[in-house]
């Protein structure tokens, strides 16, 4: 694979958008632009799930039990990049191939936090993206 953890110092994690426009609009396309109601529940839906899911990452690790942070970290990486949370899907990739061995010497405990910051981000970016549907 060959690339490089994604950990930052959090100082450039503003320059790019918690959402990518692209990825965002390539969803509104797959559920139907004239559909607004659908994709508002699929947000929500999103919000609510992926808030548990970091919640358990938090949980395992304060635990000690990073095994227990291996679905999660899946299943937020996937659901987060199908609507456009590129860095936070990226984020957990790179923990989950942490937590399978194939990426040694990741920080967990910076990991763990900049997935719990950058949820935050995607939170306040689709609240944004669901006023523009409400109008």
């Amino acid at each position: 694979m060959g690339e490089q953890p994604l950990q930052s110092s959090g100082t450039n994690e503003g320059n790019s958008p918690a959402i990518s426009q692209t990825e965002f609009q390539a969803l509104v396309e797959m559920v139907g632009p004239d559909m607004p109601d659908v994709l508002l529940d699929l947000l929500n839906t999103y919000l609510e799930e992926s808030a548990g899911l970091v919640g358990a990452i938090q949980n395992g690790f304060d635990q000690g039990d990073l095994s227990s942070m291996l679905r999660p970290a899946h299943s937020l990486k996937s659901s987060s990049a199908s609507i456009g949370a590129v860095r936070l899907s990226r984020l957990c990739a790179d923990l989950e191939a942490h937590l399978r061995g194939s990426l040694p010497g990741l920080d967990v405990p910076k990991q763990v936090l900049q997935i719990a910051g950058e949820f935050a981000r995607v939170q306040r970016g689709l609240a944004m993206e669901k006023a523009k549907l409400e109008q």
